[in-house]
């Protein structure tokens, strides 16, 4: 969504930008090449994120319990220090709310690690693991989400 934007946003300034004595279609032309760019560039670098994202679910199911909720804490303790410094940010309404979101979402993340901690049984712990792996992957999403859009 926030690529769209942007590239929405860099179509636009390429047609404010150009100069006044190009024609309309070259105006275009040129916008529409740009966007083109910018497409590509952001179907790349979702390409990479999906790998990692592939790389690290596969790590992470071949990691032991212990290391996995050890390493998952820590990674739920940083995106909340983070969250906390993204609340100092003073602003608009809507930056407060996305806030809000991430407090709920870092909370939620939090009792499902709990909820996976106290599984008795490796198979129902590997189960729970892959949506859990999903809340965090999207928590830290949005987390350099709010921090890119904050320029962090």
């Amino acid at each position: 969504m926030k690529t769209a934007l942007l590239s929405t946003l860099a179509l636009c300034l390429c047609l404010a930008s150009t100069q006044a004595e190009d024609s309309f279609t070259e105006q275009l032309r040129r916008a529409a090449e740009k966007l083109k760019n910018e497409v590509s560039k952001v179907k790349e670098q979702t390409e990479v994120k999906g790998r990692e994202w592939y790389k690290k679910a596969k790590e992470r199911l071949a990691t032991s319990r212990e290391e996995y909720v050890k390493n998952a804490s820590e990674a739920l303790n940083r995106w909340k220090a983070d969250i906390d410094v993204l609340k100092e940010q003073t602003g608009r309404d809507y930056f407060k709310t996305r806030i809000q979101a991430l407090v709920e979402h870092h909370t939620f993340a939090m009792q499902e690690l709990a909820v996976l901690n106290s599984l008795a049984d490796e198979a129902s712990f590997r189960a729970r693991q892959k949506t859990f792996d999903k809340t965090l992957w999207t928590l830290e999403s949005a987390v350099e989400q709010a921090q890119e859009e904050a320029g962090f």
